[in-house]
């Protein structure tokens, strides 16, 4: 961990009092202190989103936020424009901080190449791939989140509520985590209702609401009266497209309760959990570099917002009994008696159903 002293003197002295006097300066995205003293471990969180999604930045968002309550840390976040410049972005970062986190496989490549040239410097890769196979890098963690569990569940409470016997699954983009959900979510369908029929597509983008809407609206003119969204802030448009409808819809970590009464519940994703934990292993000094870690239902890397399930259920008592079987099957496959695959393939439901 780079150590940082100040030098005491006059000009320090004559700093503080005008940082004081106008009770510091801070620029958007940026939370470093201007207290004139800089903290024991300084991050840096670079992603390749936009904050404000109501999603997983947010989410992230919220899991540093906490880190700097309980931690002596300085935060600067930057959200990096475009491919061309993840790499700049990072470097940039690098030089003056101890822990840099970034975001999903797409900055993998420019976080690998910048992390080779700062060794002293830290990075929590969230949602990527790197110490995989034979790969081993000092500097790094990586992580990657497995939903497979939670979105079987949520096909599950699907199969049961759809009157129509099609149900909609609409994900942001094709990569092996949300592909593994995707058929997840199929086989839960498939153990509620054989019958059903799933519709399946890709957004293309986790930030473009129109589409998503667009999408949703033709599965819906197919027959689907509950859709499942995984597609980040793509989800608001699925969401409107259901409002409109007057059909059932669910999505992850974002809460759509208060704009359709037909949002049944979330499922949660520990960005900002990840996050913490990346923060609290620099402080404390046992940063995990060189593993790739799994975050799934099993240690809050997913998790089932049985609240948001309650309120719903508190107004649809006809949900009461699916709810209930929806938390016992949570406890089946905590205990190993439910399994559910991590199969990275292109979601597919006329394999799934003939399996």
């Amino acid at each position: 961990m780079k150590k940082r002293i100040l030098a005491v003197g006059a000009v320090l002295v004559l700093t503080l009092g005008l940082l004081t006097a106008c009770g510091g300066n801070q620029n958007s995205g940026n939370s470093e202190e201007a207290s004139g003293e800089e903290s024991s471990v300084r991050v840096a969180v670079v992603i390749n989103q936009k904050f404000g999604d109501n999603g997983p930045m947010d989410d992230l968002a919220e899991g540093v936020a906490r880190a700097e309550k309980d931690f002596d840390i300085t935060v600067k976040k930057l959200e990096s424009e475009s491919a061309a410049k993840f790499e700049e972005d990072i470097r940039a970062m690098s030089a003056d901080y101890d822990l840099v986190i970034t975001t999903f496989p797409y900055m993998t490549d420019a976080t690998v190449l910048v992390a080779g040239e700062y060794p002293d410097t830290n990075y929590a890769a969230i949602f990527q791939f790197v110490n995989v196979g034979d790969t081993s890098i000092p500097n790094i963690w990586d992580t990657e989140f497995h939903g497979e569990q939670a979105f079987y569940i949520n096909g599950y409470i699907a199969g049961k509520m759809t009157r129509s016997g099609t149900v909609g699954m609409i994900i942001g983009g094709e990569e092996p985590s949300p592909n593994a959900e995707g058929n997840g979510f199929m086989l839960g369908v498939k153990a509620a209702n054989p019958n059903a029929t799933v519709e399946f597509a890709y957004v293309g983008s986790y930030e473009d609401p129109a589409k998503a809407k667009e999408i949703a609206s033709a599965m819906i003119s197919k027959g689907a009266d509950v859709l499942q969204t995984d597609a980040g802030a793509s989800n608001a448009g699925v969401v409107e497209a259901a409002k409109e409808a007057d059909i059932l819809v669910s999505g992850e970590i974002t809460d759509f309760w208060n704009t359709h009464e037909g949002f049944f519940g979330v499922i949660g994703i520990g960005f900002g959990d990840t996050a913490y934990k990346a923060i609290e292993m620099q402080v404390n000094g046992n940063f995990n570099g060189g593993v790739h870690g799994i975050r799934d239902l099993s240690n809050g890397g997913y998790f089932m917002d049985w609240e948001t399930y309650e309120r719903f259920a508190e107004a649809n008592p006809d949900f009461v009994p699916i709810l209930e079987e929806a938390k016992a099957l949570e406890k089946k496959i905590e205990a190993g008696e439910v399994e559910v695959p991590f199969n990275t393939e292109v979601p597919n439901w006329e394999i799934i159903s003939a399996q």
